[in-house]
């Protein structure tokens, strides 16, 4: 790599403290303003349609988390690769991966259009257990999403691929102006034209075609690295089972958050909890409170990778290095933070939510077993980002998908079974102490097998595997 080309990638000479910042906080902001704006939809619903819309939309979690997991799928895999090829200066190399993702991106939401026309109607009378008019609710709401898929994928993919150009301030900006618009999109649509749970789904498909048209404009005009005419010019198929591999840890932990929601509601139903519609209130909120507290971590994670990717493959190992310890050190003292006050202002919070005294008993009573070893969750999860941003695509997805499906699922009956309801909110930090057991374990082998400290610092001799 030439001294002109590091010179222009900040992410390779910057201090590394001010970089994690400014590589950081902009991706923070974007998340928490989508958090916002997921409550303040919920807010439309609840008020201008009524319960039974907002039931619908609910309803159809496990299906919006399946377009988000997809998208991920695409969009995080390109991101691993896209990354070490610009730390390396391979503008060529990215201008190739960043036209297969979107050929990947299109491939997979036309795929999945089909499948909603084949089996939407009957899977969303299912989920709504027989009620016509939120199935109806539910169906409506999804084929708009899913139909408009396509702009939705295509839009990750290039929110992803600023990021790891460094063009993280353009991104929070017009993200912010998205979100903003969005909830204007869904005031006038859901509140003025009275269009339920359609207004809401059309806001957000107005809100991201307008993100997409901004973000093309802003690459024509800034003339960057990858510009759209390079879809014109490269192979939409290139590079589509590297980018799989190496996305599918991350797409595959929105399926497992999914699905372990899924279970605890059902282990509630299966035991028959006493206070149950109390005791699913108070999970509810707590599963917002929980999200809320990881989406900033999670813009941590996506800041990390794209600078552990941009000096992993410019093969600057100290600096590489570094990144990972400064990464770990702020998750943990986040988390930690975070357990600390949710603990102690548990009744506070709860009351934020609700004036119900019995949800809000059952909010004290189960947050502080949830977030037992929620400290460690996150030097967790940075440690399975940072394989995946060095192109590791087999220990990231150990790291990643042993918990959700081979740890949390079983742990959820197979407690519930031996402790009752208890046993349901212990699940959580028995399953984040098997990954840790886990972790070490997989740190040790590497470490021996590759000559890594700890199994995951280089020295200066360290020569990577070629790809």
């Amino acid at each position: 790599m030439s001294t002109d080309t590091v010179q222009d990638n900040f992410f390779v000479k910057s201090p590394l403290g001010p970089l994690l910042a400014k590589t950081a906080l902009p991706i923070i902001f974007v998340m928490s303003m989508n958090g916002l704006l997921t409550v303040v939809d919920a807010i439309f619903l609840g008020i201008y349609v009524g319960p039974d819309a907002l039931s619908a939309v609910t309803l159809m979690f496990p299906a919006s988390m399946l377009i988000i997991a997809l998208a991920t799928l695409v969009s995080n895999g390109m991101s691993s690769v896209l990354a070490r090829h610009l730390g390396a200066s391979r503008f060529t190399d990215a201008q190739a991966i960043y036209a297969g993702a979107h050929g990947l991106a299109l491939a997979i939401s036309l795929l999945l259009i089909i499948l909603f026309f084949s089996f939407g109607q009957p899977l969303a009378l299912i989920a709504a257990n027989g009620s016509l008019p939120i199935a109806e609710m539910g169906h409506t709401y999804m084929q708009i999403s899913i139909v408009w898929a396509p702009v939705f994928f295509v839009l990750a993919v290039n929110s992803d691929a600023l990021r790891n150009e460094g063009m993280v301030g353009f991104m929070a900006a017009s993200s912010l102006l998205v979100s903003l618009s969005n909830i204007g999109f869904n005031y006038v649509l859901i509140v003025l034209l009275g269009l339920g749970v359609a207004g809401s789904a059309y806001g957000t498909v107005c809100a991201q075609v307008l993100s997409l048209t901004i973000m093309m404009v802003y690459r024509v005009m800034k003339q960057t690295h990858l510009p759209p005419s390079v879809l014109f010019h490269n192979r939409l198929i290139y590079g589509w089972r590297e980018m799989l591999a190496l996305g599918a840890p991350q797409s595959l932990n929105f399926l497992g958050f999914s699905l372990g929601t899924a279970a605890t509601i059902a282990a509630l139903q299966w035991i028959q909890a006493v206070n149950y519609e109390a005791t699913i209130a108070a999970y509810g909120i707590l599963t917002r409170i929980m999200t809320f507290i990881i989406l900033p971590h999670i813009g941590l994670s996506k800041a990390l990778q794209s600078i552990i990717g941009n000096n992993y493959g410019a093969r600057l190992w100290a600096r590489s290095n570094g990144s990972l310890q400064l990464g770990i050190a702020v998750s943990l003292a986040y988390c930690l933070g975070m357990q600390t006050f949710v603990n102690v202002f548990a009744l506070w919070i709860a009351g934020l939510f609700t004036a119900d005294a019995l949800v809000q008993s059952e909010i004290t009573r189960i947050l502080p077993v949830m977030t037992a070893l929620f400290f460690a969750a996150g030097p967790l999860m940075i440690i399975a980002t940072y394989f995946q941003a060095i192109g590791d695509a087999s220990r990231a997805a150990i790291l990643s998908l042993i918990k959700p499906y081979l740890f949390l699922i079983p742990l959820i009956f197979g407690m519930a079974a031996v402790a009752g309801e208890p046993g349901i909110w212990l699940a959580g930090p028995a399953s984040e102490l098997m990954l840790l057991v886990l972790t070490v374990v997989v740190l040790a082998i590497t470490a021996r097998k590759n000559d890594l400290k700890y199994g995951l610092f280089m020295s200066r001799q360290y020569q990577p595997a070629q790809s």
